[in-house]
């Protein structure tokens, strides 16, 4: 039992929490009296500073699309990455080739994001005092669970002249982000990740190496992946760091339900062989990778991103609080770069199966390590109908107007009621079309804290929904998505009735006063469903008295 439990055992065995107006209050005295064992083993566990005040502090910073670097949302999910207490981020850009036999590497496709994002995401970073790792990554187009990934690249080469042609390939595609990193002051640069099917060819690798130090004048590393190709490598002394994505199997049993404990000592070879690593090259080892799914089982393969299973987030924390424990104050160990923060700040939160810890358990658990505070408590709050704007009950409101694209049908004032009992907008919506309804003069929102509406499908599908604001001068703020946990009953839209509430404080985040409001497809299909009752609503603290049983362990 951890400290403290033996005291509540003794003096709570019968007490009753009286709770009154705020829920805050719920969850402080849940939180206090009623904590799961292994939410007390990971508080009460040991924690020491870091003792190397150059420790990298990291998180892998991510998009998959061109464009999204330079988003409002990127800069919000990158400002939460900061806020772990986070120093350095791993910027990810990924280039593409057509399969494990091609000797050419596309940079140009939309899925990378371009040389503008990229430089405006290094110039963010560092102005919010984080330090930038630039790490190429380089991937196949249209993989598939199960199917050849960039560790198999090479594998089809029978020939030195398909070996000359790839690396020419790959030395222009990691020369060109060499330059942007030393043209825009990246502080470390990753010249490959996990291409474990070409690095045996030692005499190409130098080449490679030597090739980024010609053009980069800051330090180096490559993201060797575990159980093999770390330990294969023979020309680490060209680089200054030897970089490890440390995926290590730390459960094989997918049944169980392992402790903080059980996986520290699953840490016990894998701390063997990096510790020898580094003392073998006499140079310090970085974690360039290292993360599990918020799933059951993510500690089983933790680098198995296809695998499924149920949502575990005390799992994944318990995974992150060994890791800590076990590596953080390692003398051979420079730093890790948890994977990863995703530059869609919604691509995180307690229905999320990803590797990110954001707003999540695992959060808490880097937060900590890194010396930042704690998450935030957001206060309770419950809709205050008598303080409301509504755009459309039945019909639109006045001044609204109907502005919408991609609409293939649309009538107003459709059955089927409502659960309020009002008409409903029935319409078909084109991949990416949306309902966007338009008012003058333009609306201070600042009243009111949730835009709200029901919402059903027309048939058995369940369509993907954004919803964003626009103000008077055309500005669009962030796209929320609907189909979200946060935001809808079971995070998706069915053929029954539910009711969507979006935070103002996520779709108006720098107070503008608005003029449009837009529920956009976005799962690029046709998409028939009905909507209802959108309107814009303030907020109160619940009023009312709990009496909590608390039952004491």
């Amino acid at each position: 039992m951890a400290k403290g439990g033996k005291a509540r055992q003794d003096g709570l065995d019968d007490v009753f929490c009286t709770i009154r107006r705020s829920a805050i209050s719920v969850l402080l005295c849940i939180g206090l009296l009623w904590m799961s064992p292994a939410a007390e083993a990971r508080a009460d566990g040991p924690l020491t500073e870091q003792a190397n005040p150059a420790f990298q502090k990291g998180v892998s910073f991510a998009a998959w699309w061109s464009g999204v670097y330079r988003t409002q949302g990127a800069e919000v999910a990158l400002q939460a990455l900061r806020a772990t207490g986070a120093n350095w981020i791993a910027l990810i850009v990924t280039g593409h080739q057509d399969g494990i036999a091609a000797t050419t590497i596309d940079r140009t496709h939309p899925s990378t994001p371009t040389d503008e994002d990229l430089i405006h995401a290094i110039h963010l970073a560092h102005r919010m005092g984080l330090k930038v790792m630039l790490k190429p990554h380089v991937d196949l187009f249209n993989e598939v669970p199960g199917g050849p990934w960039r560790g198999d690249i090479g594998k089809a080469f029978t020939t030195e002249t398909q070996w000359a042609a790839w690396f020419n390939a790959y030395r222009e595609f990691i020369n060109h982000y060499a330059a942007l990193a030393q043209a825009h002051g990246v502080e470390q640069f990753c010249i490959g990740t996990e291409l474990l099917g070409t690095t045996h060819r030692a005499s190409d690798w130098r080449a490679v190496a030597a090739g980024v130090r010609a053009i980069y004048k800051g330090p180096i590393v490559y993201a060797a992946l575990k159980e093999g190709e770390e330990v294969s490598i023979t020309w680490w002394d060209a680089v200054d760091y030897i970089g490890v994505d440390g995926y290590y199997p730390l459960n094989p049993n997918p049944g169980v339900h392992p402790t903080v404990e059980q996986l520290e000592a699953a840490w016990t070879g894998p701390k063997a062989i990096l510790a020898e690593l580094s003392a073998k090259y006499r140079k310090p080892i970085l974690l360039t990778e290292i993360g599990y799914r918020s799933r059951h089982g993510c500690t089983v393969k933790p680098w198995d991103s296809w695998e499924t299973s149920q949502l575990d987030m005390e799992e994944q924390a318990n995974a992150y609080e060994a890791a800590f424990r076990q590596l953080f104050n390692e003398p051979w160990l420079a730093g890790m770069f948890w994977w990863m923060w995703s530059a869609d700040p919604f691509e995180s939160g307690p229905c999320d199966m990803g590797y990110t810890p954001a707003e999540k358990p695992a959060e808490d658990i880097l937060r900590r390590w890194y010396g930042a505070p704690p998450r935030p408590v957001e206060p309770t709050r419950v809709p205050d109908y008598v303080t409301q704007l509504p755009i459309y009950n039945g019909a639109l409101a006045s001044n609204w107007q109907n502005w919408s694209w991609g609409i293939s049908a649309l009538e107003m004032g459709a059955e089927p009621l409502s659960p309020e009992g009002t008409l409903s907008v029935a319409l078909t919506v084109q991949p990416y079309g949306a309902l966007s309804l338009w008012h003058s003069p333009p609306h201070d929102v600042s009243p009111y804290y949730w835009l709200e509406f029901y919402v059903r499908s027309a048939n058995s599908t369940s369509p993907r929904l954004t919803v964003f604001l626009s103000d008077e001068n055309g500005a669009e703020g962030l796209r929320v998505p609907v189909n979200d946990c946060r935001h809808i009953s079971g995070g998706n839209i069915t053929a029954e009735w539910k009711l969507a509430r979006l935070r103002l404080s996520d779709l108006n985040r720098l107070g503008r006063r608005i003029t449009r409001v837009s529920i956009q497809e976005q799962g690029g299909q046709n998409a028939s469903l009905y909507l209802a009752n959108l309107r814009f609503v303030a907020a109160r603290e619940p009023d009312y008295q709990i009496m909590l049983p608390v039952i004491a362990r």
